[in-house]
């Protein structure tokens, strides 16, 4: 039996956990002197206004290698003898490294002569639903009898073959919390420049500066045309709390590309927190990311 773990970061909604008996694993998100448990004790809907109404820029912790331990340990008490847990971008949080050393430490505790048991940990290089697609895609072959190498094969090609795409509307929090400089911030709101990311090797790029928001969506579609491979899959849509501008892009690619909207996903807290409320993007079919 295969067990399919991951962080909260991977912003997989409810359905598609309970669905494919995935376990997600909180992370700790303060806001205001308060700890919360993202996905646990607030929703991202909820969590928008939060960090709009928050006195200070809200901070996130790392999930414990004696909380992944536990885990591990409650999974392996149920009946499952191979572990697979995929985390947040080890460029940007400790989570991976944490959930390698509870690894190192179940495993060392296994008696010699049991049956044999197996825990990998993956590093999405990535955030949100962009490994969180991934995740539910191991979970459905989990689900589907899959072995493992089946499994680890299948998340290494969804993991390299998404492009994403990024636009940020508001500026305020990626300067609070050092993802742009405050001097490129100033420049960019007294000129309005809207920046475009993307993540490669694990970390966030600015690709592209526009003016104006709406500016955003054509430079997105441009990004697509280059980039996505003609293989028959559509896209995905990310977004957090802008549904107008996300409706918009979505509209825009079906009508230019003629490719369908593979779903439409809500960015939670974790990614927010950095980005801001009206982060954003698409998530582009590519041969490789580059």
């Amino acid at each position: 039996m295969i067990k399919i773990i991951t962080d909260s970061a991977a912003d997989l909604p409810e359905r598609e956990a309970r669905e494919y008996q995935i376990r997600v694993m909180p992370i700790p998100i303060t806001v205001d002197g308060v700890t919360y448990r993202e996905s646990v004790d607030f929703t991202s809907e909820e969590y928008y206004e939060m960090l709009t109404a928050a006195k200070s820029i809200p901070t996130t912790a790392q999930i414990t290698p004696l909380q992944f331990a536990e885990a591990f340990r409650e999974e392996i008490a149920a009946g499952y003898r191979q572990l697979i847990c995929i985390t947040i971008t080890a460029q940007g949080s400790g989570i991976y490294n944490a959930a390698c050393l509870a690894r190192q430490m179940v495993l060392e505790e296994q008696p010699a002569g049991a049956e044999e048991i197996t825990i990998d940990v993956v590093d999405s290089a990535s955030y949100t639903y962009v490994y969180g697609h991934a995740v539910a895609e191991a979970g459905k072959a989990a689900a589907a009898g899959g072995s493992r190498e089946e499994i680890l094969a299948l998340l290494h090609r969804e993991l390299n073959t998404w492009q994403v795409y990024f636009g940020l509307t508001n500026l305020d929090f990626a300067k609070k919390s050092g993802r742009i400089t405050s001097a490129a911030a100033f420049v960019g709101e007294i000129l309005g420049f809207r920046p475009l990311l993307t993540i490669h090797n694990g970390g966030t790029d600015t690709i592209q500066k526009v003016r104006g928001d709406h500016k955003l969506i054509p430079a997105m579609v441009e990004h697509f045309q280059k980039q996505a491979v003609d293989d028959g899959r559509g896209f995905y849509i990310v977004h957090a709390r802008d549904k107008e501008l996300a409706k918009e892009l979505r509209k825009t690619l079906e009508k230019t590309t003629g490719r369908k909207c593979l779903g439409e996903y809500l960015i939670g807290a974790s990614v927010t927190t950095n980005a801001g409320p009206t982060v954003f993007g698409v998530m582009v079919p590519v041969e490789k990311i580059i």
